[in-house]
């Protein structure tokens, strides 16, 4: 029961993000608008873009205090893939904030445009992981690009200024780097890696996200930097009734952004991720535009839109828990009862072989207990009490999975009885596992079917890695992650 609410408390980060978001992009539009009392009409978004910054880089590091997390801070396990993580987030941030800004562009259709780019990462990513994507994913990705062309075939102007299309690129390579970067360290089952992930990304944003815009004020001579300069300097004597909204832009999106992180961050496909993030956040600023038409006459976005929002509702749904309710109503039209409902009781446990038990089968169930996966592992001629070896210690940290206490040992015929599957990493390992223990037949199979995974003793550690990562995406391809 615990681990199932484990699972779906991905729901209650949408829920906070909808709940961050909304005033955030709400705000975003209200001051650029001129729709705040004794706020003036004229401000542009990089002008009040330092301030709303400032509200970030604080309240960022002071969610973080709150939660006790500073402890994941150190040791950071992958520099390179942090620091790459870190300036994606640092672009996704302040170009999101500019989109909502631009006259003549509502809240709705910048969520249209951003979500549209971003949607097509998720496939993307997963195919070059090897992840496995549902058909509920699928399905609601489709939806979601169905919506997006609704509005996008009813719109009556096509034209984007420069500067907004600008301002989507810098959002969109915001994403490039950072979903490859999350998934490729951080989409796990170990709340600790998620954590870490979490607050080392931050550091590395709440640094550049501030600089990055101070060095194209410094530098350029353009309208950009020229905003910018006024928003470093002259925003906050000529405009003061501006700052405490504005700085609420920056407060709201650092709430924001840990439930929207912790959505990216959840163990299941980009496929699901994306959608469930880009789901929440155009439902989030449909009501930022329905709390300004009400309360302060914005115009009420077109039935298109209105159409639009339906749709992600019904990919929300399909992502939902609602649909193994579809899949049990097909298995009963097709005669085969409820889903699961011949699956024995009791959580399986999958062995894993090769021949020491010191590198690719300790590797193998380390991986798949991250995932969740209920994992063992044996050799078929160990050297009893051996340890890992350093190098495959090295490759798990690679992958950000902890690496456990082992010691090498021999497959023994309590473990193939108690196995439910048996994945060996080479065919010869295979055939002599059955012939020690034929009951281990039916049960044993080879972890890639591709082909043999290659003993990487004696070679150097960019070996191990390889190994570590195609036995991770193997793992990922054989198990069907848990229910939603």
């Amino acid at each position: 029961m615990i681990a199932e609410l484990r699972h779906r408390i991905v729901w209650l980060f949408a829920l906070g993000l909808v709940l961050f978001y909304t005033p955030y992009a709400g705000l975003a539009k209200a001051v650029t608008a001129g729709l705040l009392p004794h706020v003036p009409k004229g401000l542009v978004g990089f002008e009040i873009l330092p301030a709303a910054i400032l509200g970030t880089v604080v309240t960022i590091p002071l969610i973080i205090t709150l939660l006790g997390w500073w402890k994941y801070a150190f040791p950071v396990t992958a520099p390179k893939t942090i620091a790459l993580s870190g300036l994606g987030l640092a672009l996704i941030i302040g170009s999101t904030t500019v989109a909502y800004t631009f006259q003549g562009i509502s809240i709705v259709l910048a969520l249209l445009l951003m979500r549209g780019g971003l949607l097509i990462t998720g496939p993307i990513t997963d195919a070059v992981f090897g992840r496995r994507v549902r058909w509920f994913s699928w399905a609601a990705l489709g939806v979601s690009f169905a919506a997006l062309l609704v509005s996008l075939l009813a719109a009556k102007d096509y034209s984007l200024p420069l500067l907004a299309a600008l301002n989507l690129a810098a959002y969109l390579s915001g994403y490039v780097l950072r979903t490859p970067c999350m998934t490729k360290v951080a989409k796990v089952r170990d709340p600790e890696v998620t954590r870490r992930y979490y607050v080392q990304e931050a550091i590395v944003t709440i640094v550049l996200l501030p600089l990055i815009p101070a060095v194209m004020a410094l530098s350029g001579i353009g309208p950009v930097s020229l905003a910018l300069r006024r928003g470093f300097t002259t925003f906050w004597t000529v405009h003061p009734a501006a700052i405490v909204p504005v700085v609420l832009i920056g407060v709201f999106y650092g709430c924001h952004n840990i439930f929207g992180t912790l959505i990216y961050l959840d163990r299941r496909e980009n496929t699901f991720c994306i959608p469930l993030f880009c789901g929440a956040s155009f439902l989030a600023g449909y009501s930022a535009v329905a709390v300004l038409s009400r309360f302060y006459a914005l115009p009420a976005p077109p039935t298109s839109q209105l159409i639009s929002s339906a749709m992600i509702i019904s990919a929300l749904v399909l992502l939902s828990p609602f649909h193994h309710r579809l899949e049990d109503a097909w298995a009963f039209l097709r005669g085969e009862g409820l889903r699961g409902a011949a699956v024995t009781a009791g959580p399986q446990l999958i062995l894993f072989v090769c021949s020491g038990n010191t590198c690719r089968s300790p590797m193998a169930a380390a991986i798949a207990n991250a995932l969740g996966i209920r994992a063992e592992s044996g050799g078929l001629s160990p050297r009893a009490g051996a340890l890992m070896t350093s190098e495959s210690h090295a490759a798990l940290e690679e992958l950000a999975i902890e690496p456990p206490r082992h010691e090498a040992r021999a497959v023994t015929r309590e473990q193939i009885a108690a196995a439910t599957l048996i994945y060996c990493m080479t065919e010869s390992q295979c055939q002599l596992l059955v012939q020690q223990f034929p009951e281990a037949a039916a049960k044993a199979r080879c972890l890639d079917p591709a082909g043999d995974i290659p003993d990487p003793i004696g070679h150097g550690f960019a070996v191990y890695v390889e190994v570590a990562r195609r036995i991770q995406a193997m793992v990922r391809l054989r198990f069907a992650e848990p229910s939603l």
